[in-house]
């Protein structure tokens, strides 16, 4: 009995020891990525304070094989007050849903226009019945233009991406993506009335913070009125 008392003794002792190795011994860290967009206007004239200064969206695509923690789908609301939706533009990830709102003593016929299935709704006068908001769960990646078939100035653009991660950020201001597996991933980056761009960027502990930018379709002058919501055309992709 006493050898036996022995060899459990030792046998403690020693994963005692392994226990205290397995905490000296650092596992890998979580990494992040940091950064800012600016947006490049281009044109004639220069840019002045009645710029549209749109949010950037900005999306961090895993590469192959890594593993991310997807979390429960999201609802986002979109709200339609003196014939336009607000906000006109947003970035979502697949199967996140959106709900449309009609905030107007008026009808509105919503529909999309995407490579995905198309979506319409019949939205109520506000607070006229339970018919007067609406949800999409949008399910495809890409990007969904809805707009309104009465309302020619009511339009929504809407990105869908394929993973969690997801920012939406004013030019210029900056965002982080932390506690992510440390190596290669992809930025997705997206502005009304600028080009969509993708960056290969590394994951690392504690990073230095990058400046991206992104390229303006239009000129760098606009009407004092274009501060709330701007056109259509100059939504589109």
């Amino acid at each position: 009995m006493p050898e036996r008392k022995m060899k459990i003794a030792g046998w403690r002792h020693l994963l005692a020891g392994l226990a205290l190795l397995c905490l000296a011994v650092p596992g890998p860290r979580a990494a992040e990525v940091r950064g800012r967009v600016e947006i490049d206007h281009t044109g004639l004239f220069g840019v002045d304070a009645s710029v549209r200064q749109f949010p950037v969206s900005v999306a961090l695509i895993p590469a192959a094989g890594q593993r991310v923690r997807r979390g429960r789908a999201k609802t986002h609301r979109i709200e339609i007050r003196d014939n336009r939706l607000w906000p006109a533009f947003m970035t979502v990830r697949k199967g996140d849903s959106v709900v449309f709102v009609n905030r107007d003593p008026v009808f509105h016929e919503i529909f999309s226009l995407s490579t995905g299935k198309a979506l319409e709704a019949r939205l109520d006068k506000a607070g006229a019945s339970s018919q007067s908001s609406h949800r999409f769960r949008l399910k495809q990646p890409g990007v969904t233009h809805f707009f309104c078939r009465i309302h020619n100035k009511s339009y929504a653009r809407i990105d869908v991406v394929d993973t969690p991660y997801v920012r939406m950020v004013e030019p210029g201001k900056p965002f982080e993506f932390t506690g992510i597996a440390p190596g290669t991933w992809t930025l997705r980056l997206a502005s009304p009335a600028a080009e969509t761009r993708r960056v290969r960027v590394t994951a690392l502990t504690s990073p230095p913070l990058i400046t991206l930018h992104l390229m303006s379709r239009g000129g760098g002058n606009g009407p004092r009125d274009t501060l709330q919501q701007s056109s259509v055309e100059g939504l589109f992709e």
